[in-house]
């Protein structure tokens, strides 16, 4: 077994919500009265909780229902995906696989009459220019799409289908944060539904596109290479490895999770040196590959490439980047903290905070309290980073960093990577950590839920003054 949540020596934590990080002198306080003072912290708790989840709810349905079709962020491209796969049981070519004339329509808002745009002539706007998408997401919601014979109803599905998701992952990562903090896991749950009641995050998981699947599918792999981790077991590896491979099946961002899966099973296999664990390792690593194999052969055949990127990139380069400029390492630093350690807000509404100081200054501390927080605490652990095991729960984001700039530098797609939204998926992990750093060095929960709820109640704030901007994204 790993050690126990905030005590590198594998010690246990008290149970209790208000009560003490455990060791030292016995509390003198008799049990009964210890569980009639902590009753209230512990309701107050479950109430938090239950308010995030409902802001997840309401503020997703407002918003799957009123932002306009489409939103900018590519989503009648990624709904071209899923008709194509629903309609002719196959996948899309970049290049070659037209956008629709119901997307085309709805765009215009003329749907149910035809489109006025020719796709012969229309450049970008007249492919499905996100053809070169893993499938997984695709594939998974083209039952969705049958539900209805309206291609605007259609839509609507769809998003409701990624708000489904969305909850699904707040599921998951409950499930994550008892694993990781035992008795304390609502706290960590709460610290964790911060990010998915974030408005970037909802509307990007509501407005269709393959990072709804992905936040699910990141937690639960995530969650097995923990346990693997904690419970010494080489078998939860081939679990990790499905879940590694599903998750680069959906967005080629996710193979940010090979190193961390790479660690940890190092880390299983330095406490389980034996033959039969280093052949139940290498499955793991052997049943992810196979996962992704499928559209690999795909790419091969119709691209000759592994990925359809390169193909992407002259597509879309003209209009991204049609001056040809590049970014230089000397940028990255500017870019990562402009861009993307700011991931409160989603990219269509940037204008909203400048126009509401006080908001746009609660914007701030609350980001550097995620991002800027979460570091201090990574420092302030030192080796209990390793001992506690919380690193699983920092390096996808570390990692989804490098490959951010990994991307812009060698792609120069102009900071197209350098963009917040692409962080999304590994955030409530470093949420998660945030929290149990947080519990294992101040040793107290108080500060931490005294935070969580200040920036529950800023965050539905938000929310309320966003609402009447939606319709007019």
């Amino acid at each position: 077994m790993g050690p126990g949540p905030g005590r590198p020596d594998g010690g246990t934590e008290s149970a209790d919500v208000d009560g003490p990080a455990g060791g030292g002198l016995p509390d003198p306080v008799p049990e009964g009265d210890r569980a009639r003072r902590r009753r209230p912290s512990s309701v107050a708790l479950v109430a938090l909780v239950v308010l995030q989840v409902a802001t997840i709810v309401v503020f997703g349905a407002i918003t799957a229902t009123r932002y306009p079709l489409w939103s900018v962020v590519d989503e009648g491209a990624h709904y071209d995906n899923v008709l194509w796969i629903a309609e002719h049981g196959s996948l899309p070519v970049l290049g070659q696989t037209p956008a629709s004339e119901q997307e085309l329509a709805i765009g215009q808002g003329l749907y149910p009459r035809h489109s006025t745009i020719d796709v012969s002539t229309a450049g970008l706007t007249g492919l499905s220019y996100e053809a070169f998408q893993p499938p997984l997401y695709y594939v998974v919601a083209s039952p969705v799409f049958h539900l209805s014979g309206d291609y605007r109803t259609k839509a609507y599905l769809l998003r409701f289908f990624g708000l489904a998701l969305l909850l699904a992952a707040a599921a998951l990562l409950a499930r994550l944060s008892r694993w990781v903090l035992k008795e304390r896991w609502l706290v960590g749950l709460s610290v964790g539904l911060l990010v998915l009641m974030m408005p970037g995050v909802i509307t990007r998981a509501v407005t269709i596109s393959n990072v709804s699947l992905a936040f699910p599918l990141v937690i639960a792999c995530v969650t097995e290479i923990w346990i693997a981790w904690e419970t010494t077991s080489t078998r939860r590896l081939v679990g990790a490895g499905a879940l590694l491979g599903l998750c680069v099946l959906t967005d080629l961002y996710l193979v940010e999770l090979v190193p961390v899966f790479v660690l940890g099973a190092l880390c299983v296999l330095w406490r389980r040196r034996t033959r039969t664990d280093a052949l139940w390792a290498g499955a793991g690593g052997l049943v992810a590959i196979l996962v992704v194999l499928p559209w690999v052969v795909f790419n091969e055949i119709h691209y000759h490439s592994l990925t359809a990127s390169a193909l992407a990139k002259r597509e879309q380069l003209a209009v991204v980047n049609p001056h040809h400029l590049r970014d230089t390492v000397g940028a990255v630093p500017g870019l990562t903290v402009e861009n993307l350690f700011t991931p409160l807000m989603p990219q269509e509404w940037g204008s909203f905070l400048p126009a509401h100081p006080f908001l746009g200054q609660l914007a701030t501390d609350f980001e550097a309290l995620l991002i800027a927080g979460s570091l201090v605490l990574a420092v302030a652990l030192g080796r209990r980073l390793v001992t506690t095991g919380y690193w699983i729960l920092l390096l996808p984001w570390v990692m989804n960093l490098l490959a951010c700039w990994y991307i812009d530098l060698d792609q120069q797609w102009l900071s197209g990577s350098m963009v917040a939204r692409y962080t999304y998926p590994t955030l409530p992990l470093l949420a998660l950590f945030a929290a149990a750093a947080a519990l294992t060095v101040l040793r107290t929960p108080r500060v931490v839920l005294m935070a969580t709820a200040a920036s529950s109640v800023f965050l539905v704030a938000l929310w309320i003054s966003l609402v009447p901007i939606i319709h007019a994204t």
